[in-house]
């Protein structure tokens, strides 16, 4: 029955409070928490700013910038980044985007410390640790072109950069190399008096969930830094250690050795559990400068996602923990300690992410970065985690979200349009931190689903193994069955249905485009649409991800031909939405124009917005807003309804001359 205090409007034609320009205003990003005696630094992002990243501290009357004007504190290891900034006595250093040269930050200026590449952007550096006395730091340095130190040819028969990790003394300038050989390296973690180094370290074809060993050795510093001998500690063969932390003279740790990832702690050579829950206490590796781990007066706190909650959680000392209540918070993206405090990026379905200050035995919340408006955090819709029979007779996890209004209530006789949302990855998950993009769908009077396919984390490794060799196959079967789950319940219209999803979650979103009859319309952010292009023509972090996704390269190219969106174009009949930025190392543009022309060819109504400056995800203000808005008018189009936004359909093609 219609509430009589709302007005009865059409799904999807709802006014709402949370313009798209709102949203993209308050798309700011928090990243790489460190704690510097009693300071609390992070970075943070500004799309109205083009997505500039400043070096930010908690000061006595507000947060307050450290970074000169213009200084854009973003580094490119790995692609994906995370680790661009390091403090620690007294020192503050960070990345620039411009030059990947590390800076010494001091009264509002950025001077180089590293040297300079012989070709642009060609040393790059993260995880910068300052060591005790500050006269020098050890970070992961990632080398291309010219300045690489030996040659690393991969299966493709292509140089590719050469990860290690490096002492810099701060004075100089002069790079002394710790750690190399491995493919990849992590951390590094340094303990309090400086005196040893742990690290992880792993190899193609492993992802870092897949198996990442974590190794200790003595550190020797003085004019000629060096390593000890070095002892493998836990991880590596089928074991993924995630993330490690010194405490006093043990080294705590999180590893899956059992298929969820526990706290352990590791002193001389002995190894001791501290977890025994079937919760994952760990997160994957696909950023650097992410702290899991933390300890307040002797109590180990860690990072724990289940059901889609990312709660920090406080070990009880018998093998169990408890998860911390903070009003509002339903994700906790990185722990640190600040005294007898937690300092945490943290935010909640109503609680804009920021950095707070957490007294862990009352839960008690005190916000250091800036309070913000966020319509988004006020529109209301709360998630509901729902576990739903898919294929194979498996189950898999999803979010729900209502459509959700103050002022408007749709007909008793329709059911909603329902947006179903496949994450990136595919190696990740849906949370519950404010999703602005789900809210600004529920306002307007739609469903949402956020898809937890078979393959996400936060359900075990047996979960988010069920993807191995099934990409493609796992995903779109509990994409599609979520959908059909959410129709049967009578909380979703059939025949208005909407897929749509960036990167890992492009290539579910095409692919379940071209291989079924199931969604009205679509959308692809910087999809993948051929999965050879992407093996052969990706980054190094990622260049043998498929191996254990899809299947050996080049053994396996019929499966990635059969697997590729682009192999089934010719069965695709779904209207289509197409948004790519052009200097996506990732995935490139062609991967976007493969379709495109494909849609063009067919005569399938669609659209396609290459978006200039833009990576692997939009950071633009402007940008932002118009991939939202030109989203809501082509689905809008499509479905047949007027949404109440005034603005503009994206130019429309309907076939080979447009």
């Amino acid at each position: 029955m219609s509430d009589p205090d709302r007005i009865v409007a059409p799904y999807g034609t709802w006014p709402s409070p949370l313009s798209a320009a709102d949203l993209a205003a308050a798309s700011v990003g928090y990243n790489d928490l460190v704690v510097d005696g009693a300071d609390v630094l992070w970075l943070q992002s500004d799309p109205t700013d083009g997505g500039r990243v400043a070096v930010v501290r908690a000061g006595a009357d507000g947060p307050e910038v450290l970074s000169p004007v213009g200084f854009n504190a973003r580094t490119r290891v790995g692609e994906y980044g995370g680790g661009a900034l390091g403090a620690g006595h007294g020192v503050v250093l960070a990345c620039s985007w411009d030059d990947q040269r590390v800076h010494r930050i001091v009264d509002g200026a950025a001077t180089p410390v590293t040297p300079e590449p012989s070709t642009a952007a060609g040393i790059r550096w993260a995880q910068m640790t300052v060591l005790p006395g500050g006269e020098g730091f050890v970070a992961i340095r990632e080398t291309h072109g010219p300045d690489r130190p030996r040659g690393n040819v991969n299966v493709h028969g292509t140089e590719e950069a050469v990860n290690e990790i490096v002492h810099v003394d701060l004075a100089s300038g002069e790079c002394t190399v710790l750690v190399t050989g491995p493919d990849f390296v992590g951390g590094p973690f340094v303990d309090a008096d400086g005196t040893r180094m742990a690290w992880l370290q792993w190899d193609h074809p492993d992802m870092p969930w897949d198996s990442a060993a974590l190794w200790v050795a003595d550190l020797r510093l003085g004019e000629s830094p060096s390593l000890g001998e070095a002892r493998h500690v836990a991880g590596g063969d089928g074991s993924a250690v995630a993330d490690a932390l010194w405490d006093g003279d043990r080294l705590l740790f999180s590893d899956d050795p059992d298929g969820w990832w526990n706290v352990f702690a590791w002193a001389n050579g002995s190894t001791q559990r501290l977890q025994d829950e079937a919760v994952d206490s760990g997160a994957p590796r696909w950023v650097h400068g992410i702290g899991q781990l933390a300890v307040v007066d002797g109590a180990v706190h860690v990072q724990t996602l289940s059901d889609g909650y990312a709660h920090a959680r406080r070990l009880d000392g018998a093998g169990g923990g408890v998860a911390l209540e903070i009003d509002g918070v339903g994700l906790v993206g990185s722990l640190a300690t600040v005294g007898s405090d937690l300092a945490m990026i943290a935010g909640g379905p109503a609680l804009p992410t920021g950095v707070l200050r957490v007294d862990p035995t009352t839960g008690r919340a005190t916000r250091l970065s800036a309070t913000r408006e966020d319509a988004a955090a006020e529109i209301g819709a709360v998630p509901e985690h729902m576990t739903f029979p898919t294929a194979d007779d498996a189950v898999a996890h999803g979010l729900y979200y209502p459509p959700t209004s103050v002022t408007h209530v749709g007909p008793d006789d329709e059911r909603p349009p329902l947006v179903v949302l496949t994450h990136g990855g595919p190696t990740s998950a849906a949370r519950t931190t404010v999703n602005g993009t789900a809210q600004y769908w529920t306002s307007r009077g739609f469903a949402v689903v956020d898809v937890n396919y078979r393959g996400s984390v936060g359900y075990g490794r047996a979960y988010r193994d069920a993807l191995r060799g099934s990409w493609g196959i796992h995903d779109v079967a509990d994409t599609i069955a979520a959908t059909r789950h959410l129709v049967a319940q009578g909380l979703a219209d059939p025949d208005r249905l909407i897929i749509e999803g960036g990167s890992a979650g492009g290539y579910t979103t095409l692919l379940a485009l071209c291989t079924t009859d199931t969604f009205a319309a679509g959308g692809s952010l910087f999809g993948v649409a051929d999965l050879r292009a992407l093996a052969t023509d990706t980054h190094k972090f990622e260049s043998r991800y498929l191996d254990s996704m899809v299947g050996p390269w080049p053994e396996d190219e019929q499966v990635y031909v059969d697997r590729s969106p682009i192999t089934h174009v010719e069965s695709l009949s779904t209207p289509m939405i197409v948004l790519q930025g052009d200097e996506d190392a990732v995935v490139p543009p062609a991967q976007a124009e493969l379709i495109v022309a494909a849609l063009r060819r067919r005569g399938i109504p669609h659209a396609y917005i290459l978006f200039e400056g833009e990576q692997h995800g939009f950071r633009k203000a402007a940008n932002i807003t118009r991939s939202l808005e030109a989203r809501l008018a082509f689905y809008g189009h499509v479905l047949g309804f007027d949404p109440a936004d005034d603005i503009d359909l994206p130019e429309f093609q309907s076939g080979p001359n447009g």
